[in-house]
């Protein structure tokens, strides 16, 4: 039902058997010729860029050359070649951005795109590859993250995706993403690709705008039908430990679950607890909102009132199950925060009615939440 990602896409078997050949390049070889792909499909206004563009490529496969077996030494050559390029002066047929801004501009965007976004090779369905990259958007749910689909081949090639957990890298938050668009790349063409999901972990920062998402390879791709087998129970040997003092229910059963989890950790076993969750509590609420049970502040703005419900009853799930407690007062904590921050005034020295108002409308905000999460028999009721 589940797998940790080799890739975005699920067919993997045809990179096995090219690296079990006994000529296959090493993996050094690989990223120096996906550094050079790249950078031959970056877009370019002026002959010395075009000139740079070969350069570049050709130091990229020549670093793959001689470090065979080592990525990072073949990503820190071309870290140096363009930083050897943006310094150097510009002479004759060898452009240089140390007195051209044009080209200093250009060797630092490029830069940026290259080496900050942990380009990584993706079988497409068709059997080709593409070059894939991602970074988020600072955005918690809703549009999350940019994934750029690079495809260096002859022939057009055909994304394959399906529901994905993005795992933390350490610093930011992990993202459930219930359905990635798929798309037809054309040969030697760039595609971006929005995605579309949500945090699963109030406690930590998104990724911000424009920084690398954790590598795609990383990622869990979640297979099969997207809610649990019948009967599923958590299992110690899987990373589960007993705790009775949680909220989080096994989706759709009403039964609790009766234990916690590292989501860090345990990805493989939470991707798809975590994707069951998030689509019934997404049905829960388009039913309630339907039936004129759902009344929120953001009435007046349904897409805004939706996303907002969804991950905020999906963040008190997440965070039950990893036995962290997400509660009323640090919603209202939260929202305290946000009213500070738009007006500029601590909400202390704000009017008393502007104190209760805000108040009470987190208060109605966290019932609806509680309610939604009920309705999705994911959370457990309280008397």
């Amino acid at each position: 039902m589940k797998k940790t990602m080799l890739t975005v896409l699920f067919v993997w078997v045809a990179i096995t058997l090219i690296q079990a050949q006994n000529n296959a390049p090493g993996p050094g070889e690989k990223a120096g010729e996906k550094i050079a792909e790249r950078v031959e499909s970056a877009a370019t206004s002026s002959t010395d860029q075009k000139t740079l563009v070969k350069e570049i490529a050709e130091a990229a496969r020549q670093a793959g050359k001689d470090n065979p077996n080592d990525p990072d030494k073949v990503k820190e050559a071309v870290r140096k070649k363009l930083d050897e390029i943006r310094d150097r002066k510009s002479e004759n047929g060898k452009p240089g951005g140390k007195n051209n801004k044009e080209i200093e501009e250009w060797v630092k965007k490029l830069k940026s795109e290259l080496m900050d976004k942990g380009y990584v090779e993706l079988p497409g369905s068709s059997g080709a590859s593409l070059v894939c990259s991602a970074t988020g958007t600072g955005r918690t749910s809703g549009h999350i993250a940019n994934l750029t689909l690079y495809n260096p081949s002859n022939i057009p090639v055909t994304t394959d995706f399906s529901a994905v957990f993005i795992p933390s890298g350490g610093q930011y938050q992990p993202y459930i993403v219930p359905a990635i668009a798929n798309v037809t790349v054309p040969p030697h063409t760039t595609a971006n690709v929005p995605v579309e999901g949500y945090c699963a972990d109030i406690f930590s920062q998104p990724v911000p705008a424009g920084v690398s998402m954790p590598p795609v390879e990383n990622w869990v791709h979640i297979t099969g039908p997207n809610t649990l087998s019948n009967g599923w129970q958590p299992v110690a040997a899987n990373g589960w430990k007993p705790n009775g003092n949680t909220d989080a229910l096994i989706p759709g059963t009403g039964n609790p679950i009766g234990h916690t989890i590292d989501l860090n950790r345990h990805q493989q076993e939470v991707a798809p607890l975590l994707l069951d969750a998030v689509n019934r509590i997404t049905e829960a609420y388009d039913r309630m909102k339907s039936n004129g049970t759902i009344d929120t502040p953001f009435a007046g703005n349904p897409e805004k009132e939706r996303e907002a419900v969804i991950q905020q009853t999906f963040w008190i799930y997440a965070a039950a199950l990893s036995g962290k407690e997400y509660t009323a007062d640090n919603f209202l904590d939260n929202t305290a925060r946000q009213y500070e921050s738009n007006t500029g005034q601590k909400l202390s020295a704000a009017p008393a009615t502007t104190r209760d108002n805000i108040k009470e409308g987190a208060a109605d905000f966290w019932g609806t939440f509680q309610a939604v999460g009920v309705e999705a028999k994911v959370l457990a009721a309280h008397q």
